[in-house]
């Protein structure tokens, strides 16, 4: 049967078709092969190689905590000026772009109830090596296990507290989650990182990753004019913070895709939490930093016997908020008595 002009039109249009599908189907594979030629990973700094052997330990005199692999991260102590019938002591985490200096103002009001606080330089941060690259998450939370010991070894009969803010938070919740929890007798998370890929949005995960892997070096600054976050209602104290060298005023786009994949690690262990360790996690419901949706998403993981604690008036940065003599005398109780009423009388948090 001879074929109409219709039916040779309607064969080109179909091999016209099916060549176009054929090109874009080799377009789309050539642009995935230079997608992948030029993918990297992102950076990260892993442990010292010790030529010889180093015991860690906090040489208090130089301001310098010796972590297992001989690392030296930068220390501050405030030593305990009242020593009380309970010996109390603090390791305190600091958060993201922060440095010890993140207790300067609840490490004083302890010390003169008797605590002492040892607070050290997350690696990348501060005084400790590799300022600006992300460490290994698994050696985050071996420098916090490390810590515990020698502050256990140093204050053998004395009640430990690990007190984790933001970003150190998570690595106390996912150090505390994991098989290997620290030797503490009790943990505050402070406003901690509960922002995992879970929490975000997919644009943002998808554009994330993607950067990550092709340009892990990119410094990213907060888009201040855009976005206005508030971390605290302190003004004065952000000036003073913003102002100090040891902060880190940007990040590598690989810093953040790290402490997102930290945060992720926190809310996946929040569950496994020991339920016999006492634990106060709190959250200021002006907090911008973290969101409540990341929040709201992890308070369903947490075991009962975790006690939550809602700062009406507070924000991302707790212990330095114009409110901030409330929370540190709320944790100062816990502390002492962690089945007692706060003195604040802070309700839980709405959403367990």
């Amino acid at each position: 049967m001879a074929e109409t002009q219709s039916m040779v039109r309607n064969r080109r249009a179909a091999g016209t078709a099916a060549r176009r599908s054929w090109g874009f189907g080799v377009l789309t594979l050539l642009l995935a092969a230079v997608m992948l030629a030029n993918c990297t990973h992102p950076i990260t700094q892993g442990p010292q190689l010790m030529i010889d052997p180093v015991a860690p330990g906090f040489d208090v005199e130089n301001n310098v905590f010796v972590s297992a692999d001989g690392a030296h991260l930068g220390l501050t102590v405030w030593p305990a000026e009242n020593a009380g019938s309970q010996e109390l002591v603090v390791v305190g985490v600091h958060g993201m772009n922060d440095y010890a200096n993140a207790f300067h103002m609840a490490a004083p009001y302890w010390a003169t109830n008797g605590v002492t606080t040892y607070a050290y330089d997350q690696r990348g941060f501060g005084r400790s090596p590799g300022r600006g690259i992300w460490p290994d998450e698994e050696l985050m939370r071996d420098d916090l296990r490390t810590a515990v010991d020698v502050a256990r070894a140093m204050h053998p009969d004395a009640v430990i507290t690990v007190v984790g803010i933001s970003m150190g938070g998570a690595v106390a919740i996912s150090a505390f989650g994991s098989d290997r929890a620290p030797q503490a007798d009790r943990l505050i998370a402070s406003g901690p990182g509960l922002r995992g890929w879970g929490a975000m949005n997919p644009l943002y995960r998808a554009s994330l990753w993607a950067s990550t892997r092709t340009r892990p070096g990119w410094i990213v600054r907060p888009p201040r004019r855009l976005v206005k976050i508030q971390p605290s209602d302190n003004i004065e104290m952000l000036r003073r913070t913003w102002a100090d060298p040891l902060m880190q005023p940007f990040n590598r786009i690989d810093q953040v895709y790290g402490v997102v994949n930290l945060m992720e690690t926190a809310h996946a262990r929040a569950g496994q939490l020991p339920t016999g360790l006492p634990t106060l996690v709190s959250y200021g419901a002006n907090d911008l930093v973290i969101p409540p949706a990341g929040v709201k998403r992890t308070s369903k993981e947490l075991p009962g016997s975790v006690r939550t604690v809602y700062y009406a008036e507070g924000y991302h940065m707790l212990l330095r908020d114009l409110q901030s003599e409330t929370v540190h005398a709320d944790y100062l109780a816990f502390m002492k008595a962690p089945d007692a009423a706060l003195p604040s009388s802070a309700p839980e948090w709405p959403w367990r």
